[in-house]
């Protein structure tokens, strides 16, 4: 059995967008493209959860393995705990259920770095970025990394920022965070048992809430992909790019 368990939230009562996970990209439901890349991942069991029957019954027409949870979830965490808290592999991945282009090569990253490093509570994602309307971007959250790849902070700010210009950091290297979270089983159940925390409520990043209870997050570093999906407008998006990617 592996270690590994994928876990892919997946809500149909998105605010911005309702439905977007059933939405038809490439003739194909959103959910079923991030599902067979978790597949090519080739880590370990996958389950998609949900509190839709509408979710439910289009993943099963698809074999996706699929698990009915509670409408009172808070939040995709809350929802991917409740999928796995009784399973016994003691590494679990969340891929974000309205990410169609996720490489898999970065979830194998993830899972590698957790397995690899003993200190390391929660794994996740960035990308290195020079764009400034992506760093001034508040819906691109920057991350700040310590040498060991260790997140110091998130932000929807410029951080950091620079307090003088010159040529020496006029080519800084700024780190958009994505949006892939690999937790230890005891990790996440901590961090589901915490209340929200100041950082986390002002940033509206949950992530802060782990760094604020003293958890280690690390980063791997990846390569850019196509869009999530948060609006329609980004569905819109996605089938330009797919057709850019695949003629």
């Amino acid at each position: 059995m592996s270690n590994t368990i994928i876990a892919i939230p997946a809500r149909f009562g998105s605010t911005r967008f309702p439905g977007k996970v059933l939405a038809k990209l490439a003739g194909k439901p959103v959910i079923q493209h991030v599902y067979e890349a978790c597949v090519r991942a080739n880590l370990g069991r996958i389950v998609i959860a949900t509190e839709s029957t509408e979710v439910v019954s289009a993943c099963m027409q698809f074999g996706g393995n699929v698990m009915m949870t509670s409408s009172a979830c808070q939040s995709g965490t809350d929802r991917i705990y409740e999928a796995t808290q009784y399973g016994e592999e003691p590494f679990i991945i969340n891929v974000q259920g309205d990410e169609p282009f996720i490489k898999p090569d970065t979830i194998v990253k993830i899972a590698e770095l957790l397995q690899n490093d003993k200190s390391c509570d929660i794994a996740t994602a960035v990308m290195a970025t020079t764009d400034d309307a992506k760093i001034d971007n508040p819906n691109c959250v920057k991350a700040v990394l310590a040498s060991d790849q260790r997140a110091l902070y998130f932000s929807r700010a410029r951080v950091p920022f620079k307090r003088e210009p010159s040529e020496e950091n006029k080519n800084f290297v700024y780190w958009h965070h994505c949006g892939i979270y690999g937790y230890r089983h005891a990790a996440l159940k901590r961090f589901v048992s915490l209340p929200q925390s100041p950082l986390e409520k002002i940033e509206k990043l949950e992530q802060l809430r782990a760094l604020e209870d003293g958890m280690t997050i690390k980063c791997v570093q990846t390569e850019p992909a196509g869009p999530a999906i948060d609006t329609p407008e980004d569905l819109q998006r996605a089938e330009r790019y797919w057709q850019e990617i695949h003629g």
